[in-house]
């Protein structure tokens, strides 16, 4: 079984606000890591908030260069999530086809909404289970049922709670790194807690 760990990086958190760049992350279920996807997408700077693309290392020559239409943007992603379709579905006509597992920080409501949108959008089929694990949400649980709160719930604050180096935060595909690290740290201190 896989899992696909995403990030999109946008123009600021208001929703008419662009999408700049899409990452991903499948990995197995020992985290090892099976591929990568980066992609920068081309948008409109009038639309964008200048302060959330300072944050967001944005560099109009790198876009220039390397940004492609959110349409190109989706269907490589939806290339690149097929090898990672493994949760079948059956279709209202009861055949059965498969869909990758998407997993991410705040994604459940911030990046997933994003994702559908640009697919529905470029009038495509988003190759990915309609409901996220957000590690967000998990990070929630795994402190309220510890009884102890991290520093904040930010991808840096959590990674400062686990010990894990947050260099490049703010850019989508080191944030992806960022909340597998986070997830694995979580997965492997509950292990210890029953193996204790």
């Amino acid at each position: 079984m896989s899992i696909v760990f995403f990030d999109f990086e946008t123009g600021g958190v208001h929703e008419n606000r662009p999408n700049i760049q899409l990452a991903a992350i499948a990995v197995d279920c020992k985290w090892n890591e099976l591929a990568t996807f980066e992609q920068k997408i081309q948008f409109d700077e009038s639309a964008a908030d200048p302060e959330a693309l300072r944050i967001n290392h944005y560099d109009p020559e790198v876009w220039k260069r390397d940004a492609k239409p959110s349409s190109q943007v989706a269907a490589s992603f939806a290339t690149f999530l097929k090898p990672y379709c493994c949760v079948e579905k059956i279709s209202k006509r009861g055949t059965p086809y498969y869909v990758a597992r998407l997993a991410g920080h705040n994604a459940a409501s911030f990046d997933g909404p994003r994702l559908r949108r640009m697919f529905e959008e470029c009038g495509m089929f988003l190759p990915a289970e309609m409901f996220i694990r957000d590690t967000l949400q998990r990070a929630l649980w795994w402190f309220y049922e510890r009884g102890s709160e991290p520093k904040n719930l930010r991808l840096t604050g959590l990674a400062e709670h686990f010990g894990i180096p947050a260099d490049g935060a703010h850019d989508a595909l080191a944030d992806v790194r960022l909340s597998i690290a986070i997830t694995r740290a979580m997965s492997q201190a509950s292990v210890s807690e029953v193996a204790a």
